[in-house]
């Protein structure tokens, strides 16, 4: 009986490992199947699932913005009609490599159009609005050309009208912003009268003004003034008494010489007391701006016009007139320079003290002299005149300079008719070897005594306030003195005839 029951397990155990066999065959046999045709899935196996999944992620990818790839085509889902595999076998498409895949072509771009771009204007800033600070002031008069010079209290450009008339019908311009002002006409017809005035391109500046270009060779008469030592700029608080001479002298010279209206004038030097303070030239242009306005100055520096009220020299250049320079247009190098005005030909030198104190060597061979030789040398004119500050003959406190009588002999040698100084602030006349000398210091503070122990004593002399008269006539000259009294009275009259 347990010899049965033990067969009987036994049997159990066959029959398990032959069914795990049999199993195990057609596992095997079905993975085999499966590799050979694809199977027919139902409709809801997890193949489906997982490819309507697959399916799903591939829509999504698509609806990015980038470019798409043409999906390999998916087997249909249609179940076999016999659920017997067959013996024949489609087998299942590969999907080609990534490197392989085909990338639809973007969609077609619009052809470019001749259609311009418009181009961004740019909106013109307008000037802003100024006004005049100095000026409008004549310079560097010829007969057929001028500089108009103003200064204004903003940066702005720089416009002249100009023309025959109040009517103006020219203009000369220059756009560049800036304070200081400088424009030329050129063009213009001898000994003629011009209106202008000056603005920006969106203002008016000043009103009506007239100047007179320069006579032409040989054109006379014609009628020029000599001034000197003007002395504007001294402080009221600590000069008192000299600052109200020299205004004083100053308003008078300038209003004497308005009532004269000559052609043009000359400054003979220390035009301020301390030119290197931009303080002096405005109360030099606040009495004499309007004369300046309608007559050319030519001016020489005086050693004044270097020196400022605050001690020393606060500049490396301020003993070179840097201030000076910078207010005035001159010929040349604007230290030493000359012009011609009808028949006569001018000469400004720069004698006004030691190379120190600002002044140019006057030496013979010094670059200066040798200037000066060579341009005597080239002028044909009837009369030569020549104007600097350092007296080389005066029997003023100051007293003769050396540095003036440097230059006697060229002067004596190239027949130069009359020279005229500042310096002492008096009138004197002396004729040394055919050559006339003045010296006219007396258009500002107070008269400067004669004194004793000069070389020579003057044919006149006189300690007043004063300027001069020069008009010429062909080859005659005549010479006058007038006093800056009320009454305008004359002293030292005289006639030259040219040599």
């Amino acid at each position: 009986m347990r010899l049965r029951a033990d067969y009987r397990v036994l049997a159990v155990l066959a029959i398990s490992m032959v069914l795990c066999l049999f199993v195990a065959a057609c596992l095997f046999g079905g993975y085999g199947y499966l590799q050979l045709r694809p199977l027919p899935t139902p409709t809801l196996s997890f193949v489906d699932s997982v490819r309507a999944t697959a399916t799903g992620q591939a829509l999504e990818i698509a609806a990015q913005p980038t470019a798409t790839s043409t999906p390999s085509p998916t087997a249909t889902n249609t179940p076999s009609p016999t659920p017997e595999p067959t013996a024949t076998s489609t087998p299942e498409p590969t999907e080609p490599p990534a490197d392989a895949a085909t990338t639809a072509p973007p969609p077609p771009q619009p052809r470019p159009t001749n259609t311009r771009v418009p181009t961004p204007t740019t909106v013109p800033v307008p000037p802003p609005t100024t006004s005049l600070a100095r000026g409008p002031y004549l310079q560097s008069l010829t007969s057929n050309s001028i500089i108009i010079a103003w200064l204004t209290s903003g940066e702005v450009d720089s416009v002249v009208e100009y023309g025959p008339t109040e009517a103006y019908g020219s203009t000369e311009s220059d756009y560049n912003w800036t304070s200081r002002h400088a424009i030329t006409l050129s063009g213009l017809s001898p000994h003629t009268v011009y209106h202008y005035r000056v603005r920006t391109s969106a203002q008016v500046l000043s009103g009506d003004n007239r100047f007179k270009t320069a006579a032409g060779p040989g054109q006379t008469p014609f009628t020029f003034v000599v001034m000197g030592n003007t002395h504007a700029g001294l402080h009221p608080d600590t000069e008192r008494r000299y600052w109200s001479q020299a205004d004083e002298g100053h308003r008078a010279a300038a209003g004497r010489i308005m009532a004269i209206n000559p052609d043009f004038y000359l400054h003979a030097g220390d035009l301020t007391s301390y030119g290197y303070d931009l303080e002096a030239w405005d109360d030099f242009f606040s009495i004499e701006g309007g004369l300046m306005s309608r007559v050319t100055m030519f001016p020489t520096g005086g050693e004044q016009d270097g020196k400022s009220y605050y001690g020393g020299c606060p500049s490396p250049d301020c003993s070179r007139h840097e201030t000076y320079l910078g207010t005035f247009y001159l010929p040349n190098n604007e230290r030493w320079y000359s012009f011609d005005y009808g028949n006569a030909h001018f000469i400004s030198l720069w004698i006004n003290g030691s190379i120190e104190d600002g002044g140019d060597d006057i030496s013979p061979g010094s670059e200066q002299y040798r200037w000066l030789e060579n341009d005597l040398a080239n002028t044909n004119k009837t009369w030569k005149f020549a104007f600097f500050h350092f007296p080389p003959y005066s029997c003023g406190p100051q007293g003769s300079k050396l540095e003036g009588q440097a230059v006697h002999p060229l002067f004596v040698q190239y027949g130069v008719d009359m020279v005229f100084s500042g310096h002492d602030l008096n009138y004197q006349r002396q004729v040394v070897d055919g050559v006339t000398y003045i010296v006219t210091g007396g258009a500002g503070e107070r008269p400067g005594e004669l004194a004793g122990g000069c070389e020579r004593w003057p044919i006149f002399a006189e300690e007043s306030k004063h300027v001069m008269k020069i008009t010429v006539t062909g080859n005659t000259l005549h010479s006058v003195a007038i006093r800056s009294d009320a009454e305008g009275s004359e002293m030292d009259p005289f006639t030259l005839t040219a040599q």
